[in-house]
Parts: C-alpha cells; structure tokens; sequence
C-alpha cells in the first residue's frame, strides 16, 4: 500500500530514463556476466585495450577467452571467423568510434556484444547486446544498462545505493574531488566480485531525474571547442563520426610525458584508462602508445567554455 504523509525523501525531477528499454543492472561489467551466462557462449575475444574489470566475469564463468589488438585508430586487427559458441567483444573507447561499431555489427551480427560504457548516448543497434555504464556520465551511487534479446530465468536481488554514497556526498560538501578520492577508491574496491543485482532504487530516481539532451549538448560543445583550438596540434585523427555523436573526453597525443602531471598539478584530473593492459602488450605497440601518450582531457557537462580555455592555457603554457 503506498504511504501518503511523513517526512520528505531526497526531491527529485520525475521525468524518464534515457534507455528506458533496457534492463537496470548494478554493474557494467555484471551486464557482461548476464550476456554470457543468457547466451551460454563457450569463449569470448577481448581487446587488449579494455579494462581489467572485464576480466571478472569470464574468469567467474570459466569461459575461454583470447585477446586480440587494435590499431592507433583503435579499429580491430582480427582475421578469424567466428565458431557457433564464440562471441566478440569490442568496446567504443572515448565514445568515437560508432562507425567501427557499424561495420562490426554486419561482419558479426548477433555474434557481437557493444561495450558503450564510454558511448552513453550512442543507440544500440536491434538484436545487438549493448551494454551501457552511466556512472562514466553522471554521478551515481551504482547502475548499468543491458539491451539484450535473451533474458534470464532469475530473480536478482536489489543493489542499495546508501553505502556507495560516501564520495558523492563529500565532493558535494567539501566542493573538491580530493576529499573524498580515498572514498573513491574504496568504492572502487567494493565493485569487485559483486553477483549480478538489479539497479537501487536511488540509482533509478536519479537517473529519471538528468536533463539528458541539455547535457549531451553542453558536453559535445566543450569537446568541439578543445577540438577547435588543439586540433592543429593533435596528431590523433578522429573518425568523420556523426555531428550530435558525444564523446567521452577529448583525446589529445602528446609524448610530453610531464603534461600530464602537469596537468593534474593544476587541478584538471586527467585519468589513466586501462593501466593493465601494459603488462600484455609490447612497447613498440599502438596500445602501449594509446595508454601512455592519449590523454584524455575532461569536456563533460559540468564545465564551460572558461573551462576548457583553462585546459588549452595549462597544454600550450
């Protein structure tokens, strides 16, 4: 029976979810264990460049896996055919590569799972698994989307948001990311090894609650101004991508091996993705260049042109 009176709850815009069809889970890499497990695929291909959390639920489900390369271009290097029972995994890296993910839907077709953790508002493409991590967008306690034609016959237990608040709450109150980046990493922590649950009930309030088109268009603003002013210095090419296309960050090539910690000196926090793949490739390889020389500079929702002007005075001072 629905409770009328009492005290407040946390007051929220009631509006819909951006992939309102899509099943909530708690975790990206969870989406990925659901797929495989619904789909009962005997192995799985996997590109070096991609994150380590990926490795959880294949090594959990005791799937054979094998790893295949990338170019500078981030486009696959893979010959095979594909057996009945094997899937390919390619992930949308920055959210810049919808065109590769294009052409890999018609070579694999059903065979593909799209990882657009860093793709939030790229569409999946029907009959395609896609799995889809807000938390790269937006601050949230936990929450992961799933487009899948294969459900499972399981009844999943509900995540709580309460204990992955902590930092989300101390970077409101303390108004900096460094008051709560331990917070942070021990929430980070605290993703590991978690069994696939349905998305909390906060996560889900919160996530009908964004203003996603004025987001989306404030974020590829920002990316279109570094673009404008670092681009003649970028030697990082990026795809003809469709114009409302919404990267992640900008991408920005530079073998000064100080800018970064410049950077970060200067209070623009630029992170390092995929810091186990080094251990897998050789150092003469895209991938090795790709992690150590690709900064990705932030450009999202929640800054302005001021900003961005502040990161491109940092780069040329």
């Amino acid at each position: 029976m629905k409770e009328i009176g009492g005290y407040f709850e946390l007051q929220l815009r009631k509006g819909e979810h951006y992939h309102k069809e899509a099943v909530r889970l708690n975790t990206a890499r969870n989406c990925l264990e659901y797929i495989l497990k619904a789909k009962k695929y005997r192995k799985i291909y996997i590109p070096y460049l991609n994150s380590e959390v990926i490795w959880e639920p294949i090594k959990k489900l005791g799937l054979e896996s094998e790893f295949y390369s990338v170019d500078f271009n981030i486009d696959p290097v893979f010959d095979k055919e594909l057996a009945k029972d094997e899937v390919f995994l390619y992930s949308d890296i920055y959210g810049i590569k919808c065109n590769t993910v294009e052409k890999l839907v018609r070579r694999f077709g059903k065979q593909l799972i799209v990882d657009n953790t860093h793709a939030f508002y790229s569409r999946p493409y029907e009959g395609i698994d896609t799995i889809y991590s807000p938390r790269k967008f937006f601050g949230l306690p936990d929450g992961a989307y799933l487009y899948t034609d294969t459900l499972l016959d399981e009844v999943f237990e509900q995540d709580m948001a309460i204990p992955h608040m902590t930092h989300l709450m101390k970077r409101i109150e303390y108004g900096n990311a460094g008051a709560a980046y331990q917070d942070y990493l021990d929430y980070c922590a605290s993703l590991i090894n978690q069994p696939i649950k349905r998305m909390s009930n906060l996560a889900n309030a919160l996530l009908a609650n964004i203003d996603y088109e004025n987001l989306k268009q404030r974020q590829i603003s920002n990316f279109k101004y570094l673009h404008s002013i670092l681009g003649k210095d970028n030697i990082y090419e990026f795809d003809n991508f469709p114009d409302d296309t919404c990267p992640l960050s900008y991408m920005f090539y530079s073998e000064n091996t100080n800018l970064r910690e410049k950077l970060i000196d200067n209070k623009i926090f630029v992170s390092t993705y995929w810091k186990a793949t080094l251990d897998l490739v050789e150092k003469d390889s895209d991938e090795y260049r790709i992690v150590n020389y690709l900064l990705p500079l932030p450009c999202d929702h929640r800054y302005e042109e001021e900003d961005m002007r502040r990161i491109i005075d940092v780069i040329y001072s």
